[in-house]
């Protein structure tokens, strides 16, 4: 190791100059001794006020120096000794003011806080707050039950008009009777001399009378349907129509074989081998028959369209 020179003013030129010798870098020292790079500067310059105390700089020398590998005794030897620690507490003064514990304890804002007086006055002002916002927020809750309270009314007015729409509905079927009443016939001035309240008579006579012959076609199709037994046929498949329907046949090969409506006693046998793809259009509207015996396509059909394979 390169002889130093031990004659240095202060420690920490000395100590500087053992670890530029050693070719060390500060910021490696630090690193090397786990402290910041500040502290090692200031001891290095010897400005000991920025270090915790002279026992802190003492280690922080002592440590430095076995890095270096060097006699800390040298090092610590030109280190000032810190000032030994008082067991005892000082003496005060003769003239020093005195101070009671209650005083120290005035003090701090905290215990000024902490007095009754103190707390009460800010219990009085929250409950002066608290009061003089309750009336505001008494008010709102008051307002929105009110606003709460009217909407049944509200409903109830919705519902009187669609409770009045009934009659109006009436007079809104029996306008159009009207004209057709004054095309007819040219006296068309008795027509507007009769009360109001007549004028639906009339309209329910063809009502009834549409309803009574609503069933007459079903009557008329029952009979024609019983009247297209097909179990003399020989063919796989056999649909009859009963009424007006639509029929789609796609055979195996995916060729589409029928693609028709189909009206009331028509009848479509198929004879061709296997498989086939059917879709049916209104249903109940037609009869399935499959090797000579019925087919009940009901548990096919979705929103009266049946959909079914023969193979």
């Amino acid at each position: 190791m390169a002889q130093m020179d031990e004659s240095a003013e202060s420690p920490p030129v000395f100590l500087r100059q053992a670890r530029e010798a050693a070719g060390l870098h500060i910021a490696a020292l630090a690193a090397a001794l786990k402290v910041p790079v500040k502290k090692l500067e200031a001891l290095e310059a010897g400005r000991y006020d920025e270090l915790p105390d002279m026992t802190f700089a003492r280690a922080l020398a002592s440590s430095a120096s076995r890095h270096l590998k060097i006699d800390p005794a040298i090092v610590l030897s030109q280190i000032p000794l810190g000032h030994a620690p008082q067991l005892g507490a000082p003496h005060p003064a003769i003239n020093a003011p005195f101070k009671t514990p209650n005083d120290a304890q005035s003090g701090s804002p905290l215990r000024w806080l902490l007095r009754p007086a103190v707390l009460a006055a800010v219990v009085l002002l929250l409950a002066t707050l608290v009061l003089a916002f309750l009336p505001a927020f008494d008010a709102g809750l008051l307002t929105s039950g009110g606003s709460g309270s009217e909407a049944p009314p509200t409903v109830s007015e919705t519902v009187s008009p669609a409770e009045s729409g009934t009659p109006a509905t009436e007079g809104s079927a029996v306008e159009p009777v009207a004209p057709v009443a004054s095309d007819a016939s040219p006296a068309s001035p008795a027509a507007l001399g009769t009360p109001p309240d007549s004028q639906p008579l009339p309209q329910e006579t063809p009502v009834a009378e549409s309803s009574n012959a609503a069933p007459a076609p079903e009557s008329v199709a029952v009979p024609s349907a019983s009247a297209v037994p097909l179990t003399t046929s020989g063919s796989l498949l056999s649909i009859a129509a009963t009424g007006e329907s639509w029929l789609q046949v796609i055979n195996g090969s995916g060729k589409v074989v029928v693609q028709r409506m189909l009206k009331a006693g028509d009848v479509m046998d198929f004879s061709a081998a296997p498989p086939y793809s059917v879709v049916l259009g209104r249903a109940d509207a037609a009869q399935v028959t499959v090797r000579g015996r019925p087919f009940d396509v009901t548990p096919y059909a979705r929103n009266s369209v049946a959909r079914f394979e023969v193979k």
